[in-house]
């Protein structure tokens, strides 16, 4: 495992889809990078959570779920997208994210 990079400034708009301090763990097949589906950034793995995660504020926050290849999402024109492409997906309300400092 790689050690967490300390990101500040401009250094995060480049660095895909992690937030600032995250690891970019690829140790098994669920953890390998994977690029976000909207903006292709790769996504920063939550491994506390067992997702891959992207925050890129142009799209929202977006959550993948390979267990249930499932997304988990924000906005809800990134909802209309996923059901016109046949995507399996679950609106989170903005306000669930500001509760835990994330926004959306």
């Amino acid at each position: 495992m790689r050690p967490a990079v300390k990101m500040t400034g401009t250094e995060d708009v480049d660095r895909g889809c992690a937030p600032p301090g995250s690891v970019h763990d690829s140790g098994s097949a669920s953890q390998a990078e994977r690029a976000c589906v909207l903006c292709g950034k790769n996504m920063y793995f939550a491994k506390e959570f067992q997702t891959h995660v992207c925050l890129n504020k142009e799209h929202g926050v977006l959550t993948y779920y390979a267990m249930d290849d499932c997304y988990f999402t924000s906005r809800k024109e990134v909802g209309l997208r996923f059901a016109k492409e046949g995507r399996k997906f679950h609106i989170i309300e903005p306000e669930v994210l500001q509760m835990i400092g994330v926004e959306s």
